[in-house]
């Protein structure tokens, strides 16, 4: 049985907010009558999205704008529902926040509002718990972006255990995607890598799928090179395709630093 909001008031009478629950209640009814019938790729209601959503960013100590904003962050983009509308009915804070995620703010500054952040994690994370709906292309992508971004988010943002999990999501979701074609493509690009030979690992990835639209994070986190699997290789190469003109030689480094330990 999926999170409900029995749960997420239980999480907040738990911890002694009991006076902000009408809040949250009233953007649960706003969200639940903006989506009505719509339903998610699995065939459950979507409104269980958002629940679940808020559901992590309380459990992980989110302010009530950023509980509030979790129950509404796709009314925009998915109902009739108007900036306009929830700027009246709760004000700028929470309005602006469910603004930035339909924007997809948190990408643009790195110096993100920590609330915004953690709404954004638990929006992915309930998505990578709920993946194996989607089609073969949209889980491969989703995997990959989740391990060039929103891990190395979760990681700055200190929770941990969003990251572990997500990664731990995203690498069996890229695991399953096997085929003897891809182990073979796999084979060459480990290769590249443990030759630390950026051109050559290039070249291997572009073989493998690599693609460019997901990976101007330039980020190398250390500790995909030991995370292993599917999605530590792609998380690895991917960082050869972003914007970062350095990221190749940073690869490189940290190959060279990883087989001297």
């Amino acid at each position: 049985m999926g999170y409900t909001m029995g749960d997420l008031l239980r999480t907040l009478s738990d911890s002694g907010r009991h006076g902000d629950i009408p809040q949250v209640w009233n953007a649960y009814e706003i969200a639940k009558r903006a989506h009505g019938r719509q339903r998610r790729v699995s065939g459950d209601l979507y409104i269980t999205h958002p629940v679940a959503v808020a559901g992590i960013v309380a459990s992980h100590g989110g302010t009530i704008p950023a509980i509030c904003a979790a129950l509404l962050h796709d009314v925009i983009e998915d109902t009739r529902v108007t900036s306009n509308q929830l700027h009246a009915e709760f004000g700028p804070g929470i309005a602006g926040m469910v603004e930035d995620l339909t924007l997809d703010a948190v990408r643009s500054e790195r110096s993100a509002d920590p609330g915004l952040a953690l709404v954004a994690l638990a929006d992915r994370l309930h998505n990578m718990r709920t993946i194996s709906p989607l089609r073969a292309p949209r889980r491969q992508r989703a995997s990959l972006d989740t391990l060039v971004f929103h891990v190395p988010l979760a990681h700055r943002l200190q929770v941990t255990g969003i990251a572990t999990e997500m990664t731990e999501l995203a690498c069996a979701t890229l695991d399953t995607l096997d085929s003897p074609g891809i182990r073979e493509r796999r084979r060459r690009m480990t290769q590249a890598m443990r030759r630390a030979d950026p051109r050559s690992a290039a070249e291997a990835v572009a073989a493998f799928g690599g693609g460019a639209a997901l990976l101007g994070s330039g980020a190398v986190p250390e500790w995909a090179l030991v995370s292993g699997g599917a999605g530590a290789l792609a998380l690895l190469a991917a960082t050869l395709f972003g914007r970062d003109p350095r990221a190749a030689e940073r690869l490189a480094a940290l190959l060279r630093a990883h087989r001297r330990d």
